[in-house]
């Protein structure tokens, strides 16, 4: 949908055609469930507060369902600060109810109910939004149903796939070992959790262009050459930096009884280096209709982590979970690697100076881990930062268009060689 959004000035129809499948599939679901739950064993206060809760998925930002389909327009238009603010509306609301919950002596409905009704303004207003600034209006059409749905299933199966490959790894993790092994890794995933957010922020700024100048190639190229560039060295300066010191910013995060997860949590960093680069590659493909890849990607990604998973944690429990996501990681980033050149993309970042900036930064952060933490991190930031202008990690032209994204222009031409 927001690929289709992109090409398009008039896109409202099918818009509407989007909500209306999925408001299909939804009912059908509830109905599915109801049925299937009166023949287990479900209490009826059971059986309705779950009830209660499906309705989050039509009013709930938490949910990446209707509330993400109905921030489409907002964001192909840049402009993701309205449905942003209503999430933040969303929450604030809900902390409200949460707590006055003891004044009011709200039990288990009053929390669900909370949970879930606290999204209902913010779900009104988008649409409030949605009619002021693109004209908006909802109706229930079909209009292009069963192409929607074709070109939608690879997508479908990726998110399910990209699900089980984030939380079956604790369950094996459960099974193989024990509950504590669990818990140290979940500390690991905590620490990188966060970080899945800032491909998702990138990607969401330039799809639009992407989809708009996918015949031409050598804009296409040149700015998914910049993202790619963007990406890995935020995450490669990430990685880096917590690698080095993974013990004792573990430490002062969670405390001596957590120390194990250093190695784990150094390990998932690495993994966001090739799963950055995977986020965006999928999206670019995507842009030009090529979403099976997505697909047949998740599939590697679950297959290769869980094989890993199994052979890793016998040995080396919660450590092998995270050397998993590495090699998961790797496997996905060599076979999207493969998809791109196949799809005909120039790969323009990968150059000589790009894994020499590589070498050295890596050097040079290592010999100032044996500073106090604080003075290493601040050391190896400045450091990292100004050796992008030394080695010329940037090109002229991308310095340009990265301060113009910023609206600081004038600050390039201290970067420009």
């Amino acid at each position: 949908m927001f690929r289709e959004s992109s090409k398009v000035e008039d896109s409202n129809k099918l818009l509407n055609s989007a909500i209306s499948v999925r408001l299909v599939i939804f009912l059908a679901l509830v109905i599915i469930y109801n049925i299937v739950v009166s023949f287990l064993e479900f209490t009826f206060k059971e059986i309705i507060l779950s009830n209660i809760l499906f309705v989050s998925i039509i009013l709930s930002s938490r949910m990446a369902n209707f509330r993400e389909l109905l921030a489409t327009p907002f964001k192909v238009q840049l402009k993701m600060h309205y449905p942003m603010s209503l999430t933040i509306l969303d929450s604030l609301l809900f902390l409200i109810l949460v707590a006055i919950m003891p004044i009011v002596k709200g039990g288990i409905f009053y929390f669900v109910l909370s949970y879930v009704f606290s999204t209902l303004p913010g779900f009104i207003i988008q649409f409030v939004f949605l009619e002021k600034k693109f004209d908006f209006k909802p109706k229930l059409i079909f209009y292009r149903a069963a192409w929607l749905i074709k070109e939608s299933y690879p997508l479908a199966g990726f998110v399910l796939l990209a699900i089980v490959y984030q939380q079956f790894d604790v369950v094996l993790l459960t099974s193989y070992k024990d509950e504590y092994s669990a818990g140290i890794y979940s500390v690991a995933t905590r620490l990188t959790m966060p970080l899945n957010i800032i491909p998702g922020v990138v990607v969401t700024t330039v799809f639009p262009y992407l989809v708009k100048n996918q015949h031409d190639r050598i804009k296409t190229d040149a700015i998914s050459s910049l993202v790619f560039k963007v990406l890995f060295l935020i995450s490669f300066a990430i990685a880096i930096l917590f690698s080095f010191r993974s013990e004792t910013i573990v430490t002062l995060l969670f405390g001596q009884k957590f120390r194990s997860a250093s190695l784990p949590s150094a390990m998932i960093f690495w993994s966001l280096v090739f799963m950055f680069f995977n986020y965006f590659t999928l999206d670019l493909l995507t842009a030009h209709s090529r979403q099976i890849i997505n697909l047949i990607y998740s599939l590697l990604l679950v297959l290769s982590n869980t094989l890993m998973n199994v052979l890793l944690i016998p040995e080396y429990s919660y450590a092998g979970v995270g050397f998993a996501k590495v090699i998961a990681g790797f496997v996905g980033f060599a076979f999207l690697f493969w998809a791109l050149n196949k799809s005909g993309f120039n790969l323009l970042f990968i150059k000589t100076k790009f894994f020499l900036w590589t070498i050295i930064v890596s050097s040079v952060v290592y010999l100032l881990s044996m500073l106090p933490l604080i003075i290493y991190l601040l050391l190896s930031v400045i450091i990292i930062f100004f050796s992008l202008k030394l080695f010329r990690y940037f090109e002229n032209e991308e310095w340009d268009l990265i301060f113009r994204l910023i609206n600081r222009e004038k600050w390039s031409s201290y970067f420009r060689k």
